[in-house]
């Protein structure tokens, strides 16, 4: 199965489907597969370190697939407590591993390979930075709201690193805070 721009019908709103259970804003549902959707699947395929080129192929559709099968079954374990002094606790990711609240001050680079660090909040600015695995960085002190959005609705935390300001993402699996 192949899907790409200018494809209509079940396949593309099942592929809608998984993409906005795994967090991504695909815009409306049952749409046909246009260049928002294209940028999403793009996203979705740098995020996951498949070749990035907007069709959906064999390895993208099994990929998303498979993590949404993931996130199914990591959601019943992974809800916030609901605890009324989480103020000073960490923040904890969503079901699908995105930290939506970015205050809290020092984050460490989780991830085996390197973190690419960039231009703005999105797959679509240039990377000008890689952070290796353990780096700590820090928020960035101009900016009063840590979380910004890109395209596709995934949450970029803004950082900085020898003065300059960096957007990575505010994933579990790039990142965790540190404690």
């Amino acid at each position: 199965m192949i899907l790409k721009r200018g494809e209509i019908g079940a396949k593309v709103r099942e592929i809608q489907d998984q993409l906005e259970r795994l967090g991504y804003n695909i815009g409306r549902l049952g749409m046909p597969f246009d260049e928002h959707l294209e940028a999403t699947i793009k996203a979705f395929q740098e995020e996951m370190e498949l070749p990035v080129d907007g069709i959906i192929g064999e390895v993208t559709r099994q990929k998303i697939q498979e993590t949404v099968v993931q996130l199914e079954n990591s959601t019943a374990v992974n809800q916030n407590s609901g605890d009324l002094n989480q103020q000073n606790l960490p923040p904890v990711a969503n079901e699908v591993g995105d930290f939506m609240n970015g205050n809290w001050q020092q984050w460490r680079v989780i991830c085996s390979k390197t973190l690419n660090a960039r231009s703005g909040p999105g797959f679509n600015y240039s990377i000008d930075m890689n952070f290796p695995q353990d780096t700590i960085l820090m928020l960035h002190p101009e900016y009063r709201y840590p979380i910004k959005f890109d395209l596709v609705g995934k949450p970029w935390l803004v950082v900085s690193y020898q003065g300059g300001a960096f957007f990575i993402r505010a994933n579990q699996r790039f990142i965790e805070p540190v404690v």
